[in-house]
C-alpha cells in the first residue's frame, strides 16, 4: 500500500519548519542578543585591541587588515569591516557546527578571551569545548618572557641582505636554546637579487608565521649563514607573553603579501607585540611617516623608544669568531691552524713544538672550533666530526687555560645605532670643465661608501636611487642616473672561508656616445669575482662582468660587453672612507670599449651626515670626460 503524497509533503513541511525553528532560535538566543546590542553599543568594533587582533590599518575613516588570507575572517566582509568580523566572531562562540581544535573558541583563541573579557561573557552559556591542540602547544612553548632577535645583515644571501628580526618565547627552561622562536619571513627559493627584488617589491611573495625550537634558527643564523646574532630581552609579563602567543596560534598557516619594503619580516612582528600590549602604537609610527619602507634595524630602534628592550647580548657567529681567533696569530700560525683541523693527527706536532705554549693554546683552539664549523656546514658526518674534534681536543687539554681572551669577539656597534637608510644629497662640480648641480634621492638602504656602523660592511644595496643634475650655463636639467636595483657584496676570502664576491645592478644610466654626447641609455650589468681583507679594515677586489646596454642611440639599439672591474676600499679612522676603483669593457656589435677610473671619499659627520668628494674619469667612444664632485649628504 503506498503514502498518499499529501502526506509525505506534510511530512517534508513539518521537518523544514522544525529546522527553521532551531535556527532562528540559535540566532535569536536571548544571551546572545544581548551580548551583540552590548557590543554594538560600546562599539567594540572601534577598541584598539580588535584592530590589533585583526590587524586592521586606518584607510581614512575606514579600516582595511593587512592580512590577506580570507581564513583568517569569519565574515565575508571581514577584511574591511570591523564591526561585521566582530558580530560574526561572537556568534562563532556560541555555535556548535564545529568542534574541537577546529572550533572558532580553539581557532582563534585571543579573539575569544578579548571578547570574554570585555563583555563579561558567561562560560556557562558557551557549547562546551576541548582545545588538545591549543593547550598541547601551550604546554610545551609555557610562555613567560620574550625576547627580540636580530640575525645581522648577510649580503652572500639575497634574502637576508638586509638583516631580520623574530621573536624568542622564553619558559622556564634554563637553557634558552630550548624555548621557541616566533618567526615571519616570505616564502621563496630565489637566489637571483634581481628576482628577488622584483618580487619582494611588488608582493609577489606570500608570507607567512611560524613557531620552531629557537636552537634551530640559532643554527640557521650563527652557522649556517655566518650571521651574528643580537639579542633584546623585552619588559613583558608572563600574561602579556601568554596572550602574544595565544595571538600567534591564530595566525598559523595564514597567508599574507609580503613586500620589500614595509609589509615585511619585521614590521608584521610589530602586531604581535601590540597583541601582548595593545596600548603600544610601534606600527603606526611607520605609517605616519614620509619614508614606505619598514627596515629591520629601524624597528629594534622604534620598540627600544617604546621602552621594551630591557638590555642587548651579542651572539656572534662562528665563522666570526674563527675570524677573531685567526686574527690574533701569526700567518704561519693560522696555516698550520688550518692543516691541523683537516688533519687531526697533526695536533700532538702542534702540541710539541717549540712555539710559545699560548701560541700553541690558540692554533689548537682555532683548530677545533673549525672542526665544528665543518661539522655545522655538513662536511662532516657525525662519527667523523666527534674521532676528529675529541683528537683535537685530548692534545689540548694538558696544555693549561687560556693566558688571553682570544675567544672573546669584540662587541661590534648595534644594528640599530647605523645611519638611516634613506638619502638625500645636494652638491655641485665640474664634467668637462661645465659646472653643475647635482641632487640625489636614495630611499634604501647601504653604499658602500656610506659608513658600515651598524650594517654589513663591503657590501651595497640600493633601491630606486634617482640622481638629477642642473647645468647653469645650459639651463638644462637632466636625469643623470635612475638606479632600479644596484647589489654589491664584497666577501673577503682567507684561509678559512673562501666565498664568491658579486654584483647585481640595472638602471637608466649616462654616459658619452658616438656624436660626443652625453646620452641616456637603458643598463643592465652583473658580474661576480673575489675579495680580500687589506690592512685598515678594507677590501680589495676584482670582478669579471657582464654589461647589456640598451639605446635608440645605438647602431643596433643594443651592445653586449664583456670586461673586468676592481679596487681598494679602505677606512683609515672610523668616520673615514677612501676607495679607488676602475673597469674596463668592450662591446661587440657596434664595438667601442668603456673606461672608467675614480677615487671616492666619505666622511661621516653623524648619523644623518655625511660629506662625499669624489674625482672621476672615463672614456667611451674614444670619448674623454673628467669629472669632479662635492656632495652633502642627509640620512632619513
Amino acid at each position: 500500500m503506498g503514502v498518499h503524497p499529501l502526506l509525505i509533503w506534510l511530512l517534508v513541511l513539518i521537518v523544514n519548519l522544525a529546522a527553521f525553528a532551531g535556527v532562528c532560535a540559535g540566532a535569536d538566543d536571548p544571551y546572545l542578543a544581548e551580548l551583540l546590542n552590548r557590543a554594538a553599543e560600546r562599539q567594540l568594533h572601534r577598541e584598539r585591541a580588535w584592530e590589533v587582533l585583526l590587524h586592521y590599518r586606518p584607510r581614512g575613516d575606514e579600516r582595511e587588515s593587512l592580512v590577506d588570507d580570507p581564513r583568517f575572517f569569519l565574515a565575508p566582509e571581514g577584511k574591511t569591516d570591523p564591526e561585521a568580523e566582530l558580530s560574526a566572531t561572537l556568534r562563532s562562540l556560541f555555535s556548535s557546527e564545529a568542534s574541537g581544535d577546529e572550533h572558532p573558541r580553539c581557532r582563534f583563541p585571543a579573539r575569544a578571551a578579548w571578547l570574554a573579557e570585555e563583555l563579561a561573557i558567561d562560560a556557562g552559556h558557551l557549547p562546551p569545548m576541548a582545545c588538545p591542540q591549543l593547550d598541547e602547544a601551550l604546554a610545551a612553548v609555557n610562555p613567560r618572557s620574550a625576547v627580540l632577535v636580530f640575525p645581522a645583515a648577510h649580503p652572500n644571501g639575497p634574502a637576508s641582505m638586509f638583516g631580520h628580526t623574530l621573536l624568542r618565547v622564553g619558559s622556564t627552561y634554563r637553557s634558552d636554546l630550548l624555548s621557541y622562536a616566533v618567526n615571519y619571513a616570505s616564502h621563496t627559493t630565489d637566489t637571483n637579487g634581481i628576482v628577488y627584488a622584483f618580487k619582494g617589491i611588488f608582493g609577489g611573495y606570500s608570507g607567512y608565521y611560524s613557531i620552531l625550537p629557537y636552537y634551530e634558527k640559532v643554527r640557521e643564523y650563527n652557522d649556517l649563514e655566518h650571521r651574528d646574532v643580537w639579542e633584546y630581552p623585552l619588559t613583558l609579563a608572563p600574561d602579556e607573553v601568554r596572550r602574544m602567543v595565544l595571538h600567534i596560534w591564530e595566525l598559523r598557516g595564514i597567508a599574507s603579501d609580503y613586500y620589500f619594503f614595509d609589509e615585511n619580516c619585521s614590521f608584521n612582528l610589530l602586531f604581535l607585540l601590540e597583541a601582548a600590549r595593545p596600548e603600544l602604537r610601534l606600527a603606526e609610527e611607520f605609517w605616519d611617516r614620509s619614508s614606505f619602507w619598514v627596515m629591520p634595524a629601524d624597528t629594534v630602534a622604534v620598540i627600544g623608544r617604546a621602552g621594551l628592550i630591557e638590555k642587548q647580548a651579542y651572539r656572534p657567529a662562528q665563522a666570526t669568531r674563527i675570524l677573531r681567533r685567526a686574527s690574533l696569530l701569526p700567518p704561519d700560525a693560522r696555516h698550520e691552524a688550518l692543516q691541523t683541523a683537516l688533519s687531526p693527527q697533526r695536533a700532538q706536532a702542534v702540541a710539541a713544538s717549540s712555539r710559545p705554549v699560548e701560541e700553541r693554546r690558540q692554533i689548537l683552539n682555532l683548530a677545533a672550533e673549525y672542526v665544528q664549523y665543518r661539522y655545522s656546514r655538513k662536511e662532516l658526518e657525525q662519527p667523523e666530526f666527534q674521532r676528529q674534534f675529541l683528537e683535537v681536543l685530548k692534545v689540548r687539554s694538558p696544555l693549561g687555560p687560556d693566558e688571553s681572551d682570544a675567544g672573546e669577539v669584540p662587541v661590534p656597534p648595534a644594528p640599530e645605532t647605523g645611519h638611516l637608510p634613506g638619502r638625500i644629497g645636494l652638491g655641485g662640480g665640474y664634467r668637462h670643465d661645465t659646472p653643475f648641480v647635482e641632487a640625489s634621492i636614495r630611499p634604501a638602504y647601504h653604499a658602500l661608501m656610506d659608513a658600515d656602523e651598524g650594517y654589513s660592511p663591503h657590501s651595497q644595496i640600493i633601491f630606486a636611487e634617482a640622481v638629477g643634475r642642473y647645468y647653469p650655463e645650459r639651463h638644462s636639467i637632466r636625469l643623470q642616473r635612475f638606479s632600479a636595483v644596484d647589489i654589491v657584496s664584497l666577501a673577503p676570502r682567507d684561509e678559512f672561508f673562501k666565498p664568491i664576491s658579486w654584483k647585481v645592478n640595472g638602471g637608466l644610466f649616462r654616459r658619452p656616445f658616438a656624436d660626443g654626447a652625453d646620452r641616456l641609455f637603458l643598463r643592465l650589468n652583473t658580474g661576480g669575482g673575489m675579495a680580500w681583507p687589506v690592512p685598515g679594515n678594507g677590501v680589495a677586489y676584482g670582478m669579471a662582468e657582464l654589461d647589456l646596454n640598451l639605446s635608440d642611440r645605438l647602431r643596433d639599439k643594443a651592445v653586449l660587453g664583456a670586461g673586468v672591474s676592481a679596487g681598494v676600499i679602505v677606512s683609515p679612522a672610523d668616520c673615514w672612507k677612501v676607495a679607488l676603483s676602475g673597469s674596463a669593457f668592450a662591446y661587440g656589435l657596434q664595438y667601442h670599449e668603456y673606461y672608467r677610473l675614480a677615487l671616492e671619499q666619505n666622511l661621516a659627520l653623524s648619523r644623518t651626515l655625511g660629506l662625499g668628494l669624489t674625482a672621476s674619469w672615463e672614456r667611451s667612444f674614444d670619448r674623454s670626460r673628467a669629472e669632479a664632485l662635492l656632495m652633502v649628504n642627509r640620512y632619513f
